[in-house]
């Protein structure tokens, strides 16, 4: 089962995501077992520097990126369960709080 803080490969829809690429799951785990879709923020090794909605994560060990990366806060989405790929790593609980607090402001709530 996966859960929120996790990472996997995706494939998404649109513009931005035409390829596999690494994702971090945000969706509650209440609904992970079940819902036919999970939330995701993408993740990027093209940096921009735009900390209020990019996100910079170091390459680690937990988390399995390759390289420094940004979560990107505003290309949230939604993607079928069967466009979920492989495992990948996961977030800290403290790199977790900084993507939440992204959230918040980016959703205003």
């Amino acid at each position: 089962m996966m859960k929120r803080g996790e990472i996997y490969t995706f494939v998404g829809k649109g513009d931005f995501s035409s390829k596999p690429r690494p994702g971090l799951i945000v969706q509650s785990d209440l609904f992970n077992d079940y819902h036919p879709s999970v939330s995701v923020c993408p993740i990027t090794s093209s940096l921009t520097g735009d900390h209020l909605f990019r996100i910079l994560i170091h390459r680690a060990e937990g988390n399995g990126l390759e390289a420094d990366s940004e979560i990107e806060i505003d290309k949230l989405q939604s993607v079928r369960m069967t466009k979920v790929g492989q495992f990948v790593g996961a977030l800290s609980g403290e790199e977790l709080d900084i993507v939440d607090e992204a959230l918040r402001l980016w959703l205003d709530l």
